[in-house]
C-alpha cells in the first residue's frame, strides 16, 4: 500500500468513527429549546392565520361594494384575492396547530427522559 492509500484509508476510518457521534439525540435542554420555539412558531401562525382569514371577508366585501358600484372586473379581483386570502389563513390555522402539537410532543419527551435519568 502507497501512502496516499493509507491517508485515504485513515481517513474512511476516522469519519466512520465519527458518524456515530453525530447520530445521537439531542440533549434534554436542546429539546426543551426546540419544543418552545416550535409552540411559539404555532401560535404566531394561528395568530397570523386569524389575520389573513379577516383581512379576505373585509377584501370579499369591498369587492361586493365595488361591483355595486358598477366596477365589475376590479370587484370580481378583489374577491378573489379575499378568498385566496381566507383559504391561506385557514391553512395557517391548521399548520399553526400542528406546529404547537409536535412542541408539547417535544416538551413532555424531554421531561420524561429528564426524570427516567
Amino acid at each position: 500500500m502507497n501512502s496516499w492509500m493509507r491517508l485515504v484509508m485513515s481517513g474512511l476510518v476516522a469519519a466512520a468513527l465519527n458518524v456515530t457521534t453525530f447520530a445521537q439525540a439531542p440533549t434534554v435542554g436542546n429539546q426543551q429549546k426546540a419544543g418552545d420555539r416550535l409552540e411559539r412558531r404555532g401560535k404566531a401562525d394561528q395568530r397570523k392565520g386569524e389575520r389573513l382569514e379577516k383581512k379576505g371577508e373585509a377584501q370579499k366585501k369591498a369587492g361586493d361594494r365595488l361591483e355595486a358600484q358598477g366596477k365589475v372586473r376590479a370587484g370580481e379581483k378583489l374577491e378573489r384575492k379575499g378568498e385566496r386570502n381566507e383559504r391561506r389563513g385557514e391553512h395557517l390555522e391548521k399548520k399553526g396547530t400542528r406546529l404547537e402539537k409536535r412542541g408539547e410532543k417535544l416538551e413532555n419527551k424531554s421531561e420524561n427522559t429528564g426524570q427516567n435519568k
